[in-house]
């Protein structure tokens, strides 16, 4: 009898401390922002170059009471204007701290003249507990579609062997809760409402829902942003080789075709040019007529361990000392040479 009595308020005192799905929904919806972003980019047509203003929008996560907002890299990577616009209305502009496009994490941080008011930061959780078919949820603006929330479970875990540095694999991780474009930046939670993941409708091959969306997992994008120093490119590239790279008379196997930049990035500030001409090469949408970079202080950008090779080489160099990248532009090889900060 006691035995069933104590089983009987140990469940009891279970049920009573778990919240259902719309308390914790209640608890965190407050920190979740949509993001307006502008981009300027330069297109040729009849041989006269314009600059073309676009405009983007994804979803992010308030981390910090100072206005700090996690969100994906590809939404804001070559972004000129950031705002952020939260459920009680108030919208801020933002600028973007750092970004790593293989995690696909970006942090932003809201300028000046931030009030908490009744915006509650969320908590982040440790993603390493969370097991496989564990419940998960996810709240963002999926086609703008503002404080959109669905339920999954943990699918799986997926580290990329081609990404990742020395000192961090890049985790993803699977699920089945619904995510689509507009979701992208935007928070993944466990069922105690803290975030353990930041979404990414990248990862999918429609760039929307098939039943499989991922997310970075939290404790990569903790490292990435917050414990390491990591900078804003500003840039937007894709690894080219092949038929793509032969087409565009690289001369080695594989290099790093700069797309677009934002005037405020690193990048930018480097003297990098981006593209202008849009084209379909081997069935790839590029925006060529920008630099290709053909190494980074010697680092070719091939095999699957490029990004680690370099990050190595970077830090190898003291502050102050002048590294070399090696571009083609317009068809001539030269070096475009930087300070170490």
């Amino acid at each position: 009898m006691k035995k069933t009595l104590f089983i009987v308020t140990l469940l009891l005192g279970f049920i009573g401390n778990s919240q259902s799905l719309s308390e914790l929904y209640k608890e965190v919806n407050s920190a979740v922002v949509i993001i307006d972003i502008l981009s300027v980019k330069p297109i040729m047509k009849n041989n006269d170059q314009k600059l073309i203003a676009q405009s983007a929008q994804g979803s992010g996560i308030l981390i910090s009471d100072d206005g700090c907002i996690w969100t994906a890299a590809h939404v804001v990577q070559s972004a000129e204007v950031v705002r952020v616009e939260f459920l009680d209305g108030d919208v801020y502009e933002a600028e973007v701290l750092s970004s790593n496009p293989q995690a696909d994490v970006a942090m932003i941080k809201i300028m000046d003249n931030f009030k908490l008011k009744n915006k509650k930061p969320v908590k982040i959780g440790n993603s390493n507990e969370l097991q496989i078919g564990e419940d998960v949820f996810v709240v963002g603006a999926p086609l703008r579609l503002k404080q959109s929330l669905s339920k999954g479970i943990l699918s799986g875990r997926h580290i990329p062997q081609s990404l990742g540095n020395g000192f961090v694999k890049i985790e993803f991780l699977q699920t089945d809760a619904a995510i689509n474009s507009g979701n992208s930046g935007g928070p993944m939670f466990n069922m105690k409402g803290e975030v353990i993941g930041i979404t990414s409708s990248i990862y999918s091959s429609s760039g929307g829902f098939n039943g499989i969306g991922f997310a970075a997992s939290s404790n990569v994008a903790k490292k990435l942003l917050m414990d390491e120093s990591n900078i804003w490119t500003g840039m937007e590239s894709i690894a080219i080789a092949g038929n793509i790279a032969r087409a565009l008379n690289v001369p080695q196997e594989s290099a790093l075709l700069v797309l677009s930049l934002s005037s405020k990035g690193a990048a930018n500030k480097l003297g990098l040019q981006g593209g202008s001409i849009p084209a379909i090469i081997d069935g790839t949408e590029l925006l060529i007529g920008g630099d290709i970079i053909l190494d980074f202080a010697g680092v070719k950008f091939q095999g699957n361990d490029f990004q680690e090779l370099i990050r190595e080489k970077y830090d190898a160099y003291n502050k102050g000392d002048k590294i070399p990248i090696t571009v083609l532009r317009n068809g001539k090889i030269g070096t475009i040479v930087f300070k170490k900060e």
